[in-house]
């Protein structure tokens, strides 16, 4: 008998950790690769894996389209994407409504991109990214997590919040505190260029931490106990 990775109920299947969606088949990839093996699955009840399709849909929806993605994320946009927004063109208007065009900066190269900017789903697209966590906290240390969680995506801008500047500034100080305590952890998954994770183990404070990147430049860390705030 096994028990949702997530919940605890009874486990009725198994679910793919991230979603499998995020994978490209051969069909979909620039380069032939098929990118659907060796995939992350954990035991899963039904409200975990069987009726989350549209929230991985989004998901997927969101990390693909993110700037900051790689040449697979575009070609499962113009493959995968584009065949589910054939099939529902309303999915398009839903997704774009309030959209505008706008020039990004990348802080990196200083070079200027086109680029669309849509309003975000804020708590949609956490509650999967808290899921893909606790899936992969569950596959890496085999039991499942109970206490407090708390990730953050260090790709998501919040261009309109009034305190829009602190914002950014909290976010690339957190990607740049997680280059350098992972840079010595090991990253797991067997298709880096769509997924990968590390894990981190201090001495005190949270449980672990863990970070996740995904389709390149994507990156989120989650917080697995409770955050500690020196003062």
């Amino acid at each position: 008998m096994t028990f949702c990775y997530s919940c605890g109920a009874l486990s009725t299947s198994r679910e793919h950790v991230p979603p499998k969606c995020l994978f490209p088949e051969a069909k979909d990839s620039l380069d032939g690769i098929d990118r659907r093996i060796n995939l992350i699955t954990v035991p899963a009840c039904t409200e975990h894996n069987l009726t989350k399709s549209g929230d991985d849909e989004y998901f997927l929806y969101v990390l693909s389209t993110s700037i900051t993605s790689n040449e697979i994320a575009l070609a499962q946009v113009q493959t995968k994407l584009g065949r589910a927004i054939a099939r529902r063109p309303a999915l398009t208007t839903s997704l774009l409504e309030g959209s505008k065009d706008c020039w990004v900066r990348d802080s990196a190269t200083g070079a200027v991109h086109e680029a669309t900017q849509f309003a975000l789903d804020g708590e949609r697209f956490s509650k999967s990214l808290e899921l893909v966590a606790k899936g992969i906290y569950f596959h890496h240390f085999g039991e499942r997590w109970e206490g407090k969680l708390h990730v953050r995506a260090d790709f998501i801008d919040f261009p309109h919040e009034p305190n829009a500047a602190d914002i950014q500034e909290a976010r690339m100080a957190l990607a740049s505190y997680a280059d350098e305590l992972f840079k010595v952890e090991p990253k797991h998954g067997s298709n880096p260029d769509v997924f990968w994770y590390q894990v981190h183990t201090p001495c005190e404070g949270p449980r672990c931490l863990l970070r996740m990147g995904f389709f390149g430049g994507s990156r989120a860390i989650a917080f697995f106990g409770e955050l500690r705030t020196r003062g």
